[in-house]
């Protein structure tokens, strides 16, 4: 779990087919900080035998002090914390892709 930025900033997250977070990370902004994020599930995921069940989300946070905190070990529930607290402020999600799009479209 990787965590950079203080004011205005992204927030990327994977999961699984559950919709259980499976890599998380505030490093980067945007649309390129997004790429950057995906190219490391794409490049995992490129490595199994069978494309995994997974999606890629991110939201634009004006205020990265709103985004809630990672805990240490355990994050399953980051998803739904997360969802809450960007709903409390308006924010919209602002791209989600299955994992094997973006795979197929390389």
């Amino acid at each position: 779990m990787e965590k950079d930025n203080t004011n205005g900033g992204s927030v990327y997250v994977t999961v699984d087919k559950h919709f259980n977070p499976v890599h998380i990370s505030m490093k980067g902004t945007g649309e390129e900080g997004f790429l950057e994020f995906m190219q490391e599930d794409v490049e995992r995921a490129l490595k199994e035998t069978e494309m995994p069940a997974m999606g890629m989300m991110y939201y634009n946070v004006p205020d990265m002090r709103i985004v809630p905190p990672l805990q240490e070990g355990n994050n399953e529930d980051y998803l739904q914390r997360l969802e809450k607290a960007m709903d409390e402020h308006g924010i919209k999600l602002h791209r989600y892709l299955r994992l094997s799009e973006v795979v197929h479209s390389l």
